[in-house]
């Protein structure tokens, strides 16, 4: 099964959006994820359509940095 990672700006951050998804019956898992420009970030993995994850997700406020 794929699986994306959904870079966001905090680590809260990342854990509401596992509450928003867990919700939606999403599976998803929050991660730490080294980055070249800040040190760590925080995302959150996903194993929907993450097109589809960043809408819902825009939906309570959370916005996608990246997608990698």
């Amino acid at each position: 099964m794929n699986s994306w990672v959904i870079m966001l700006k905090s680590v809260t951050e990342a854990n509401k959006a596992k509450r928003q998804l867990n919700n939606y019956r999403i599976r998803c898992a929050v991660e730490k994820v080294s980055s070249r420009r800040s040190g760590c970030c925080y995302g959150i993995r996903v194993y929907a359509d993450p097109n589809k994850v960043c809408r819902l997700l825009s939906i309570v406020g959370i916005e996608c940095e990246e997608i990698l």
